[in-house]
Order: structure tokens, then sequence, then C-alpha cells
């Protein structure tokens, strides 16, 4: 979708001077809870634009010393991380209908068009898009691009999902993704030390208090604190990459359980004939699914 093309899906557009304040915005969700959806609610389709943004060396040098990526190697994810005060923006805003507080990141679908680079000047556009009915609540798009001039260089959907009462059962039950073959898969042993959520929020701006220490998870339901769902994200794609002919250039992946920390983690991969890495992060101690998705170069 070109630039014009993003401004025209958006019902109400907001131009702004630079990215906003992540930590104030962080706050300003609080403020949200007050917002109860209903079975039939939509969100409003809000779009913003910062313009020329330019990638920062350093702080992709420090996102990637988290992450697990080279130096300053500009990560398939790092556009997602850059591009998340637009995020809190507009689901912050008055018009947005769903409290933020308890919303669940549930899919990722990244793909990168063009190579990015430091020094380039990118319009970075946020938009708010399509709401879906799902057994749990209401699941809604938000796009991210990063564009220079009309020409879409990189591009994210993240789906979410607000909690809603009184959603209708669906008639039949969806059926489970097909587990990973055990034939020809590869495993990696990770190890997510407590502080893990505490030194991404230092890269990623995101001090939400779940991923902090376990007293401030516990307040918001949590056994303990949960790792940033794009940390693992990140994580993951490190590890698959690095088995893979050429960086990746497009990520799609679903989040299914939390990752505690700390924890023991276990990333399967398998590559098919067509050069696609399908992954499953699971929990060492019993094997659950806690995320799954494919990584193609």
């Amino acid at each position: 979708m070109s630039e014009n093309d993003s401004l025209k899906a958006a019902v109400k557009f907001h131009e702004l001077p630079e990215f906003p304040n992540g930590k104030a915005l962080l706050l300003k969700a609080a403020t949200t809870s007050s917002k109860k959806a209903k079975p039939d609610t939509e969100a409003v389709r809000l779009g913003a634009r910062v313009r020329k943004v330019f990638i920062d060396r350093e702080w992709v040098r420090a996102y990637n010393a988290v992450c697990g990526f080279e130096d300053d190697f500009i990560a398939l994810t790092a556009p997602q991380v850059i591009a998340s005060p637009l995020h809190m923006y507009l689901m912050s805003r008055p018009e947005h209908p769903f409290a933020m507080l308890g919303m669940v990141h549930l899919h990722n679908h990244i793909e990168l068009l063009k190579p990015l680079d430091y020094g380039v000047p990118y319009d970075v556009v946020v938009r708010i898009g399509d709401t879906r009915a799902i057994s749990l609540g209401l699941e809604f798009d938000v796009h991210t691009e990063f564009l220079v001039g009309d020409e879409v260089h990189w591009r994210g959907t993240m789906s979410i999902l607000s909690r809603v009462r009184g959603m209708p059962k669906p008639a039949v039950k969806p059926a489970s993704a097909e587990a990973l073959d055990a034939v020809g898969a590869t495993y990696t042993a990770l190890k997510v030390p407590e502080n893990q959520g505490r030194k991404y929020a230092k890269v990623s701006n995101d001090y939400n208090p779940i991923h902090l220490y376990a007293q401030t998870a516990k307040m918001f339901g949590f056994k303990q604190a949960i790792a940033h769902g794009m940390w693992t994200a990140a994580k993951t794609l490190s590890v698959v990459q690095s088995a893979m002919p050429a960086p990746a250039t497009r990520y799609a992946l679903s989040f299914k359980q939390p990752v505690f920390l700390p924890s023991s983690v276990v990333i399967k991969q398998l590559v098919n004939s067509d050069g696609v890495a399908r992954f499953e992060v699971l929990a060492e101690r019993d094997s659950k699914v806690l995320m799954t998705g494919d990584i193609s170069a």
C-alpha cells in the first residue's frame, strides 16, 4: 500500500513531528481501563505518521546485543520496535474503543521489500485496520510501514486481542495446528534469565510492569514476570536466521503462551523443500508450545 493509500484508509490521521514519549504513553494506557467494548464494537481506523525518521546505529547495536543479532545489522523485527510509540499513541487515543491494559498480542506478519539502511529518511506510517470477532473477544490489526516517498521498504501487521465478554461461541472448534515433524528438525536450547524483561525494556522503552518483576506481574494476574513477545520473536529470528543462507525477508508468527521469567525454552526448527523454516518455541519443562511461525529469506 502506498503512503497515499495508507492515509486514505484512516478515518482520522495524525501528523506528528516526532515519536511520542513511550513512558508517558504507558502511563496514559492506565487511563483507558474504563473503556468497555461490546461484541459488536469495531476499532476506529486511526492513523499517524512521523516523517524523516533515521534508524539510529547505536540503538540498533544495543537492540542486537539484547536480541542476539550481529553488530549493526538491521534485523527484520527492529522497525516494529522503532515504531512502537506510534502504536501506543493510536491505541491510547480517546477514539480507540478498547482498553489497553489486558490486550494480548496474538500474531505478527513482517515483510522486507527493500533493504533498510542508515542515513535514509523514512516516513513511518501506522494505522489501525480490520476488527474480527473470535471466541475470546475482538481481534484488530495494527499496520506499520517504513516508506521512502511512496515506496514501501518494510511493512508489518500486528494482530491484537481485546477480551470481550458475551462473545458467541464458534459452532465448530478450530482445528489445532499440526505439530512440526521431529524427523529432520534441529533444536536450540535457551535459558531466559529473570532480568530479561528489564534488559529488553531498556532498548524497547516498553516498561509494562508484567515484564519487569514477579511482584509487578502478579498485580496483573501472572505468577511470574513474562518476556516481551517481541523479544521472544527477535531472539527466535536470530537463532533460526543463523542457519539460513541469507537474512530473512519474511516472518510470520503466532504467540500461544507466555515465556515466564526465568525459564528454559527450546527452539525447534525444520526447513522445508522451499527453503522456508518453520519453527516452534517450546517450554523445556513440559514441551508446551509457546510460539509458532515460519521464516523465509
